[in-house]
């Protein structure tokens, strides 16, 4: 059997300075990606700021919030280089949007929800129930959701193997074997970087769409063109990331 030396973890100071490090070399990296932010952050404060809510409407607000929330977190843990927070953030984000498009499409049932009853005492077996049965969901968008939801747990919440995996590395052989937890996660090349900034803006993208009708239509807190120009950036999101994922399949393609 062969031994494994474990490096010894980052202390605390020079784990902050490389935090620093990392967020400024965002700020002077990130053009592009900033300008989808600003956007998808100018869309989150029209919809939340100086406005009248109804007491029957606050926990769609407060979801709405939550979503924000974890928007700005995600965002910070993007620039940090730790994408595994990045998306654990968006997972959570996706949840209080699964629950806020309940509450919008059954307003008594945020009574449960703070009760911690059902449908909310097992909320995403509920959900995968609708789907399977092919009964009425609460929004569209709930089983691509659900499907990322997952997706990001196995990756980024649980203590999955495929949750850390890619922050190991071994390097030598035999006796001189050298295993190391990456604590931060750095993409292959600037291709790989802009499709996983891109993935997790159109998370958010999603979640708000959750709220969109109840915005514009019910509640009328926004104009229907918020809405279109939110459709809008999703779609030139997705637009951008397939032709990314196009080029990064060329670039490993062509070593």
């Amino acid at each position: 059997m062969t031994d494994t030396v474990v490096r010894r973890p980052l202390d605390l100071l020079r784990f902050v300075s490389l935090e620093h490090e990392q967020f400024l070399i965002s700020l002077a990296n990130n053009r592009d990606e900033f300008r989808i932010l600003s956007h998808i952050h100018g869309l989150y404060e029209a919809a939340t700021s100086n406005i009248r809510v109804h007491e029957n409407e606050m926990a769609i607000f407060q979801m709405l919030s939550f979503t924000h929330y974890h928007f700005l977190f995600a965002t910070a843990c993007l620039m940090r280089c730790h994408l595994s927070e990045a998306f654990a953030s968006a997972r959570a984000a996706i949840d209080g949007a699964l629950v806020g498009a309940q509450i919008i499409h059954d307003r008594a049932s945020q009574i449960a929800y703070t009760k911690r009853e059902k449908p909310f005492d097992n909320f995403a077996r509920y959900l995968g129930n609708l789907i399977r049965s092919g009964k009425p969901l609460p929004h569209p968008l709930v089983p691509t959701l659900i499907n990322l939801q997952k997706l990001l747990s196995a990756f980024s919440v649980h203590a999955d193997v495929g949750s850390f995996v890619h922050r190991v590395k071994i390097t030598g052989e035999d006796e001189g074997r050298l295993l190391s937890m990456q604590y931060f996660q750095f993409a292959k090349n600037e291709t790989e970087r802009k499709i996983h900034a891109l993935a997790l803006f159109h998370t958010f993208v999603m979640v708000l769409d959750v709220f969109s009708a109840f915005l514009t239509d019910e509640v009328k807190v926004v104009p229907s063109e918020w809405q279109q120009e939110l459709h809008g950036l999703g779609a030139a999101i997705e637009r951008h990331n397939e032709e990314l994922k196009a080029k990064f399949s060329s670039e490993a393609e062509s070593g």
